[in-house]
């Protein structure tokens, strides 16, 4: 019954406009059971045919009307002999695409619907990776449409294995690629190794095959190293997965660089992942050379001042430095648990554990001077250590002080000629006396640069 109807359907096409008597062997004609046509009483071979409904029909060498087959290779007739146009069909499993001519689409990307698709050399449906000028897109294995303005977890293209498959995949092989609106996978271009992308509101880093990386990378040569580094985040417990990381991070350094420690620090970066650094400061640094390089930062929940060194990590410990004044004094960073600058009262034990009070100012310099009724001289307090009593110098005045530091007035007591003795004004400064002057105890620095 189907066939009769078939059967029925095509001899409608073919006839609504033409009649066809036993007397006139022209336009279209059944012989043994299938469909001819004659052109002036002349047979037609390998030529295409309008039926009535104005669509197209092939007749073969043998001069019979073709059915599910191709011709010309480019071109598809279905069973019921039309020419295929503007259409899909799946033919020996492979999908394949015909125009408005009825001319497969081979070997370009084609947009059908709203979607894009790519055809092969032979016009086939595409699908997974495919390369195209020097590009690469990725389509859907159900569907066959490309992919755009997502993420994809995937296996990369093959000839990334053959070229380097050392990349930062996961164990089963796979790396996350990002797709652009434009379907291209997003990947560094001409010399450059590295892309950065921001996507979402977060910024990410891609190498040379779309490949997207984690963990610290190299993304552009500076001085120092550090200042080309950024960090892109390897655990979700850290930040988003693969974006650049913002804010502090405690994590090895670059393990390809030279003078990095080998153990974990702590690193700072902006809002673009670029991370906090300073340049190799030594004694001669003036003030607003330092100034340049304090960072005010939030840290658990407080807002410090911090100094980076070149290797992006905050300093920590006692520091020389020298104001713009030329006087020399410190600033005290604290531990490395704390790498912040100190204000205040301070206890500091150096490299040889011996333990001295300090008092920082507002601005976090070492004081010198009378502060409290006690001595400083850059920062450090100046004590008596041999005697009960001592003389120091400090900014061209010279004053007496106890053993806990405190300048002591008014001290006029007389010893035995034989031994020395200490005497003092009203301010405390030296008036009189035996006693050799001491030096001053200079503070013992964890080293004069960093």
């Amino acid at each position: 019954m189907r066939k009769l109807l078939r059967a029925a359907a095509i001899a409608a096409g073919l006839f609504a406009m033409s009649t066809i008597t036993a007397f006139a062997a022209n336009g279209w004609v059944q012989e043994n059971g299938q469909w001819v046509y004659y052109d002036r009483d002349s047979k037609v071979y390998n030529e295409w045919k309008t039926g009535a409904d104005g669509s197209y029909y092939y007749l073969g060498g043998s001069g019979y009307m073709t059915v599910n087959d191709f011709v010309d290779d480019d071109r598809f007739v279905g069973a019921d002999g039309k020419m295929v146009t503007n259409a899909w069909r799946q033919i020996n499993s492979k999908w394949y695409y015909f125009d408005s001519n009825g001319r497969m689409t081979r070997e370009r990307s084609r947009q059908i619907d709203g979607a894009w698709y790519y055809f092969d050399y032979d016009g086939a449906m595409q699908t997974g990776w495919v390369e195209e000028d020097d590009d690469y897109y990725y389509y859907d294995p159900s569907s066959g449409k490309m992919i755009a303005n997502t993420w994809k977890q995937l296996l990369p293209p093959e000839e990334i294995y053959d070229d380097d498959n050392s990349g930062p995949q996961y164990t089963d092989g796979t790396c996350w690629f990002y797709f652009t609106s434009s379907g291209r996978a997003c990947k560094a271009e001409g010399s450059g190794d590295y892309r950065e992308m921001t996507i979402n509101g977060n910024r990410y880093c891609f190498d040379s095959y779309g490949r997207m990386m984690t963990g610290w990378v190299k993304v552009e040569d500076k001085t120092p190293v550090i200042a080309g580094y950024k960090y892109f985040n390897d655990s979700e417990s850290i930040g988003t997965y693969g974006a650049a990381h913002v804010g502090w991070l405690s994590a090895y350094p670059p393990e390809d660089e030279e003078g990095f420690s080998s153990d974990v620090e702590w690193f700072y970066f902006d809002s673009k992942g670029t991370p906090a650094y300073g340049s190799n400061v030594s004694d001669s640094d003036d003030e607003e050379t330092l100034s340049a390089k304090f960072k005010r930062l939030q840290k658990n929940g407080k807002t410090q001042t911090y100094l980076f060194n070149e290797y992006g990590n905050p300093v920590y410990g006692l520091r020389k430095v020298r104001k713009t004044s030329g006087e020399e004094t410190s600033m005290y960073f604290g531990t490395k648990q704390e790498s912040c600058l100190q204000l205040g009262d301070k206890n500091i034990t150096d490299a040889d554990g011996v333990t001295s009070q300090f008092y920082f100012d507002s601005r976090g310099y070492g004081y010198t001077g009378v502060k409290n009724g006690k001595l400083y001289y850059m920062g450090k307090l100046q004590k008596a250590e041999d005697d009960s009593y001592a003389y120091y110098t400090v900014d061209g005045k010279t004053y007496l002080v106890n053993r806990s530091g405190q300048v002591k007035k008014n001290y006029n007591k007389s010893k035995d000629p034989d031994e020395v003795d200490y005497r003092s004004n009203a301010s405390g400064l030296r008036d009189g006396g035996t006693a050799d002057e001491s030096e001053l105890m200079i503070p013992a620095f964890v080293t004069s640069e960093y």
